[in-house]
């Protein structure tokens, strides 16, 4: 196994960006690295060999490596060859913006399963990240120019990482997600989401990981973070009547959501907060704990 570096790269850079086309119908050159980076497919379709998986890729998927991810590709064979276009940068870069950005969340080169690192994105989504990319295809490649692209990156991602998915699922799929985002359909949990979508949870399940690369249970639970932030932020009810509220009972269970989702905990969320929350705009009802 080979092991890739950004070593010989001038001092002044921190990324490198380029095109690649792959016309091999094997894997080959399987490496790691001490760096990260993201690739998105141009043209054509083919296989990422990815930590002992084959996963198939097409135009328009957009998958974030980690320095640890061990991974190669090939083409799809009967459409050409697979052109990706790679951005690699320093590691430190990430750990840079993920401080600054998303402390504390198991969020983009955080996250720890593939399929929350792996996205579709449309050809108004490529056109932005090609658009970004402008600079550096000019070949300036400086630490501003890494982390301004990967910050545009990470932020159209993060904005859309919900509605990329759903643009194909099925319309009992997109009215589901829709009518479980309101307080008396999430503080049901997966029972609740059942009986919208009218399909086992099994079946439920499936079709999310197929759509969304993601559990129902995440998607309820980001409905349930939503609203208890909004009630942190504009009210003074109790800590533990919104976890209620949210149809969470275990307290220990809403405080690890919460600060996976928020970055803080609940009363930090809500005195950060107090400071650009006007007090008429808060409703008044039980003092926190």
């Amino acid at each position: 196994m080979e092991t890739l570096s950004l070593s010989h790269l001038p001092p002044d850079h921190f990324c490198t960006y380029m095109h690649h086309d792959i016309a091999q119908r094997k894997p080959e050159n399987q490496h790691d690295h001490d760096f990260h980076e993201l690739f998105w497919v141009e043209e054509s379709e083919g296989i990422h060999w990815i930590n002992g998986r084959s996963v198939p890729i097409r135009s328009g998927d957009l998958v974030l490596i980690r320095a640890s991810d061990f991974h190669a590709f090939s083409s799809g064979g009967n459409t050409g060859p697979l052109r990706i276009v790679n951005f690699a940068f320093h590691a430190r870069v990430w750990t840079h913006i993920r401080q600054r950005y998303f402390k504390g969340a198991a969020l983009f080169f955080s996250a720890p399963s593939l399929a929350a690192r792996s996205y579709t994105l449309d050809e108004y989504q490529l056109a932005a990240i090609r658009q970004a990319a402008s600079l550096l295809r000019s070949g300036l490649r400086d630490r501003l120019q890494a982390e301004s692209f990967l910050l545009t990156v990470l932020a159209l991602l993060k904005a859309d990482r919900f509605n990329v998915g759903l643009k194909e699922a099925p319309t009992w799929l997109r009215e589901a997600c829709t009518a479980i985002g309101t307080n008396r359909n999430f503080a049901g949990g997966m029972p609740a989401l059942a009986r919208l979508a009218g399909r086992s949870p099994e079946h439920i399940a499936r079709e999310f990981r197929r759509h969304l690369n993601r559990t129902p249970t995440d998607i309820i639970n980001d409905a349930r973070m939503s609203y208890a932030a909004d009630r942190l932020a504009t009210s003074d009810e109790d800590i533990v009547a919104i976890a209620l509220d949210c149809g969470l009972e275990n307290l220990g269970h809403f405080y690890r959501l919460f600060h996976a989702r928020h970055g803080s905990t609940p009363r930090a969320y809500r005195l950060q907060q107090r400071a650009v929350v006007p007090p008429g705009k808060r409703s008044a009802r039980v003092r926190a704990t």
